[in-house]
């Protein structure tokens, strides 16, 4: 099974279903509704994130800068 969120991008639940799973419903109890400083979505994102993991992707593949 895969999950998707804004902080980290996609889980993938096969290396340790169980502690992913866990940790991935404790990372989603600490976000809080932001605006990403580069595309400024609504986002969901822990409070010490300001960028989306969509534009973080971009950043570190030069499709953005």
């Amino acid at each position: 099974m895969n999950y998707y969120d804004d902080n980290f991008g996609n889980w993938n639940m096969d290396d340790d279903p169980e502690e992913t799973r866990r940790f991935y419903h404790q990372v989603q109890r600490e976000s809080v509704e932001t605006v990403c400083s580069i595309c400024e979505r609504t986002v969901m994102l822990r409070p010490h994130y300001d960028k989306c993991n969509s534009c973080m992707d971009a950043l570190e593949s030069g499709r953005i800068g």
